[in-house]
């Protein structure tokens, strides 16, 4: 009926391509991810949660996300379903991998068990 949102309580394994990545002054970098393959739970991409980056010479880490991008309106599952896109934002020394800022291309996976 639309009173109460759909939540998935879990989900496995996912990967998105980061389609944009841009420098956020005092917060990080915001991140664009379009949904490749899987279905993740807005659970598994909330604030606190973590990812595993890799660029496309094999570099390769995991990253917090500190927040979801404001310029998208609230996330919700439907979003994230319907749409296949969730902008995210990491910190500073999250988005640096040997001195490489995380950019397009890259490809972000989880979900990421700590």
């Amino acid at each position: 009926m639309g009173l109460f949102s759909k939540k998935k309580k879990e989900s496995g394994p996912f990967e998105f391509r980061i389609s944009d990545s841009v420098a956020v002054p005092r917060r990080g970098y915001l991140l664009r991810l379009k949904l490749l393959n899987g279905a993740p739970a807005l659970d598994d991409v909330a604030p606190g949660r973590k990812l595993r980056v890799r660029g496309p010479t094999g570099d390769e880490r995991v990253v917090v996300i500190k927040d979801y991008s404001a310029t998208e309106g609230k996330p919700s599952q439907d979003k994230l379903d319907k749409f296949r896109a969730l902008d995210i934002v990491v910190g500073q020394d999250d988005a640096m991998i040997d001195g490489r800022e995380i950019g397009i291309g890259w490809m972000a996976s989880g979900p990421v068990e700590d």
